[in-house]
């Protein structure tokens, strides 16, 4: 059982914390931790939050959305979020990643895996200044069923966006599929005739998707589509093996996560291979990493300089995976810092 120290009431009242506790030691090889600390501040990071969720489906009868963890940060709250439970006519996508400052809110769309964590460093590199919201995908924690286009991602997203923050401008954004879903949505945005301040696609694009989604998938074996032509069973072995380098799935989780995550995965790629982009007339931010993983034709400055006329054109550091994980984040947040600072 657990003591107390003079900063935190540190001591499980009941199993479910105690449970919780026992988890968050393992993960995070510390004790003791107070039922008050913020897994954040003591190590805790986007890849062990996933672990984190994986565990508690596994180990615990509760099931916990994805985005739980940033709304309820210590071993307190996650306990009544859990007992609480998770009505799905009342889920949100919307994930308050860093909800505090005094900038416009940035609204920043999952890639295809459907999750947002990866951008929490991303988040802390903007600063404490800069509000940052993530918009899930429906299907990830199994609550919800998953969308199946594009033209519906945007439409959940877009009056997600609206119930937070009925007036504009809006800042969106998006990172490999979530950037093409973040374009459909200032389309439509735009035709109900509210601001969009800024749209940053980050390494993103609709032609582009397949060579983005490969990406993801080291050269050598199985790629891509492989994992989409074969049975669910193979699919699902050779998607842990191939996505590993990506972190796409915790080392924790069971089948049933990996499956959701895979589905996802498919489901979005496929979403953007199908989409027919219409015409946006505000500017488009599209920040290419430096390290192309594709051939020279697959290239986000020029299909979006071929499809818009207004387009601000970013090269930052590291490739289509690593622009968003420390070191090269760092360069990342400083450009779209510029652009979020520079849009009218």
């Amino acid at each position: 059982m657990l003591f107390e120290d003079s900063n935190h009431a540190v001591t499980a009242r009941d199993a479910l914390e105690l449970q919780l506790t026992r988890i968050w030691e393992d993960l995070l090889q510390r004790q003791p931790i107070g039922l008050n600390e913020d897994f954040f501040e003591i190590g805790g990071d986007s890849i062990l939050a996933m672990s984190l969720l994986a565990r508690v489906a596994q180990e615990t009868v509760y099931p916990l959305p994805a985005g739980g963890i940033f709304q309820a940060r210590t071993i307190e709250k996650l306990a009544i979020l859990l007992r609480e439970g998770v009505d799905p006519e009342s889920w949100s996508p919307l994930v308050a990643i860093q909800p505090n400052g005094s900038r416009d809110p940035f609204y920043c769309i999952h890639p295809g895996c459907g999750n947002v964590m990866c951008y929490m460093q991303l988040s802390k590199r903007l600063g404490e200044d800069q509000p940052f919201f993530g918009l899930q995908a429906p299907g990830l924690d199994g609550i919800c069923s998953p969308l199946q286009s594009v033209e519906a991602m945007a439409e959940c997203y877009v009056k997600a966006i609206l119930a937070h923050q009925p007036d504009g401008p809006y800042c969106l954004g998006g990172w490999s599929v979530g950037g093409v879903v973040a374009y459909e949505m200032a389309r439509r945005l735009e035709q109900a005739g509210h601001q969009v301040k800024t749209l940053a696609l980050l390494d993103s694009g609709v032609v582009y998707a397949l060579a983005i989604m490969t990406a993801m998938f080291p050269r050598g074996g199985p790629g891509i589509l492989d994992v989409v032509r074969k049975g669910p069973s193979e699919q699902l072995a050779v998607f842990r093996e191939r996505s590993a380098p990506a972190k796409l799935i915790p080392d924790q989780a069971d089948d049933a996560m990996a499956t959701r995550i895979l589905n996802l995965f498919v489901g979005n790629m496929k979403a953007v291979m199908a989409y027919k982009p219409g015409p946006y007339q505000g500017c488009v931010s599209v920040f290419r990493a430096e390290q192309t993983v594709t051939l020279p034709r697959f290239n986000p400055h020029r299909e979006w300089s071929d499809r818009c006329d207004n387009v601000q054109k970013y090269t930052v550091p590291g490739n289509h995976i690593t622009m968003v994980h420390e070191p090269h984040v760092a360069g990342l947040a400083d450009e779209l810092r510029r652009a979020l600072s520079e849009s009218p």
